[in-house]
């Protein structure tokens, strides 16, 4: 493809991107002021954390969600692979996506800096020279001969469709029209309609209609949001689900208007609730719900802890994954997580587990599920990922794994240290220090520090039963752990024995619960959440739920057929 022949490739992509943005207006999300005291914020009432405890986080005011949300790097290359049917053709490398602050890789503020532009149109020019050279992906796109009457026209309209995840209108099919020209007067190769093809494909892989989700419908306005239209909902579906472009069937049923009632679409999810790739979307917002990207700071002790496999890290990873999605595919939610009597572990890490040899685990380096037995541990919090991912080299950490059970379980509103406070020497012991739990509670026992250390430290001494790589223990330092302690659960002091305990009590709080759900629909909106949200999130965090049975409530609430749209 010649100079000639990119620059009228941009002329038109510029040209496009001026009339879809005036179209769409300019649309904003705004994560601004705190909701006022009298917003419905989940701090009071039975999902409130109590007198004495620090308060759930308030939900956000919104004032219009974004009309335009760009994919995200994984969204982009999935979305590339099903467009053209290879899945060699996303070879490229893009610039970090930056999430600003927010937890999940879902997030509706992603921006196309000075970087990620040129990116995007290096990717095109190569796939689009990719797709004309390869004999099978060009026959998928162009299954009519090029000496064909009107051929030009339906590789446009049809290619043009997958690629916006809606048909094109008349004006775009007149502007691609003349791009496909152009590619036939200025090629090189003597092929003017293969040059053509090659020259649409450019562009439109750098149009914004296929960089963005775009919510541009003119549907009615029903309790504050703009309802999407049925390739709206198909789109967003399928992101949702397993990040990539609706499916032929989506299209299908989108084409048809087949996308508008709670019935149509509950169809649809359960039909997508057997693909593999939702599974694997459904583990991802546990992995980043859970911050598993902790585990690769997990750095045990060589000489503390000898013998420990090679490839730790992977193996603490690919054990909690598989945790994740047993539970999930067996239907269980948020109560089975933190409780399930189980965990999956390779030989290696059924040896830390005191269950060297159970069955075929005890020489295999595949996965394999274990069982324990007496409450000897519970659902991933006592599992070795979790515990090995809050600790130090040595010692454990009870701290932060205290903060954990507040932040990611509860969603309570912990500010940070004080500045200083690292670094602040404990006072003078007037009893001998022996454990982690003595340090910590002499460290933390000084001047302002019992505010906030007051409900992170007995949860976190909760699993000093634990040693730094998850290995169950009954002493630290040659002295018995004490696992003992209370916290604030819906309003009430709730005390524990050990791990088991605590767990066994958050699974059964409405505080978790409504977390959890809180948590899902930030994943699902791509936004913290909102005060608009709030009736939603307490409806479904009414009941426990499983995974897959939450996920649908999401789908087929009335709120996801919608944008919120500022009121005129």
């Amino acid at each position: 493809m010649n100079e000639r022949t990119k620059l009228g490739a941009l002329v038109g992509i510029l040209a496009l991107a001026c009339s879809f943005a005036a179209g769409c207006g300019e649309g904003s999300l705004s994560n601004g002021d705190p909701a006022s005291d009298d917003a419905p914020d989940g701090s009071s009432g039975p999902n409130g954390a109590g007198p004495g405890a620090f308060p759930t986080a308030p939900p956000v005011k919104l004032e219009e969600e974004s009309r335009l949300v760009r994919l995200s790097q994984s969204q982009y290359d999935n979305t590339l692979q099903d467009l053209f049917g290879d899945a060699e053709v996303a070879q490229r490398t893009f610039a970090p996506d930056a999430l600003n602050g927010f937890r999940f890789d879902t997030s509706s503020d992603l921006r196309v800096d000075a970087r990620l532009g040129p990116e995007y149109r290096f990717s095109a020019e190569a796939v689009a020279a990719r797709v004309v050279a390869d004999a099978d992906i060009y026959q998928r796109l162009v299954p009519c001969s090029a000496t064909d009457a009107g051929c030009a026209e339906e590789f446009i309209s049809s290619f043009g469709e997958r690629a916006f995840r809606r048909p094109l209108s008349d004006a775009e099919r007149a502007r691609f029209g003349d791009l496909f020209e152009l590619g036939g007067e200025l090629g090189e190769d003597g092929d003017p309609f293969r040059e053509g093809v090659q020259l649409v494909v450019e562009a439109m892989l750098q149009a914004p209609q296929f960089l963005y989700r775009a919510a541009v419908s003119q549907g009615q306005v029903q309790d504050g949001r703009r309802l999407l239209d049925d390739w709206e909902i198909a789109s967003r579906l399928s992101y949702f689900l397993f990040d990539s472009m609706p499916d032929s069937t989506l299209f299908e049923k989108a084409r048809a208007g087949q996308l508008r009632t709670e019935a149509q679409i509950e169809a649809q999810v359960a039909r997508l609730l057997g693909d593999e790739r939702v599974t694997s979307k459904l583990v991802s917002f546990h992995e980043q719900l859970w911050q598993f990207g902790r585990y690769s700071k997990i750095a045990p002790d060589a000489d503390t802890y000898r013998g420990l496999p090679a490839n730790f890290i992977d193996r603490l990873l690919a054990s909690s994954d598989a945790f994740l999605a047993d539970v999930i595919e067996e239907g269980g939610g948020l109560e089975e997580l933190l409780t399930a009597p189980y965990a999956y572990a390779d030989g290696a890490l059924a040896t830390i587990y005191g269950q060297g040899g159970a069955g075929s685990q005890g020489s295999s380096s595949r996965l394999g599920r274990i069982d324990f037995e007496d409450g000897e541990r519970k659902g991933f919090l006592m599992q070795l990922g979790f515990l090995a991912s809050n600790a130090y080299a040595k010692k454990t950490d009870p701290i932060h794994r205290g903060l954990f059970i507040l932040r990611d379980i509860l969603c309570r509103a912990i500010p940070e240290p004080p500045p200083g406070a690292v670094t602040t020497p404990p006072p003078p012991a007037t009893t001998p220090v022996v454990t982690t739990r003595d340090e910590v509670s002499l460290l933390t026992g000084q001047q302002y520090c019992p505010t906030c250390h007051g409900q992170i430290n007995e949860p976190g001494f909760s699993f000093e039963g634990f040693d730094a790589i998850g290995r169950a223990r009954e002493s630290d330092n040659g002295a018995p752990v004490d696992t003992t302690g209370a916290m604030t659960l819906d309003g009430q002091r709730v005390a524990f024995e050990h791990a088991g305990d605590l767990v066994e009590a958050l699974a059964a709080s409405d505080e978790a619960r409504s977390c959890y759900v809180s948590r899902w629909l930030e994943f699902a909106n791509g936004r913290e959440l909102a005060t608009v949200d709030v009736a939603l999130r307490d409806r479904l965090a009414q009941d426990p739920r499983g995974v897959k049975e939450l996920v649908t409530a999401i789908v087929t609430a009335p709120e996801f057929r919608g944008r919120v749209e500022a009121s005129k």
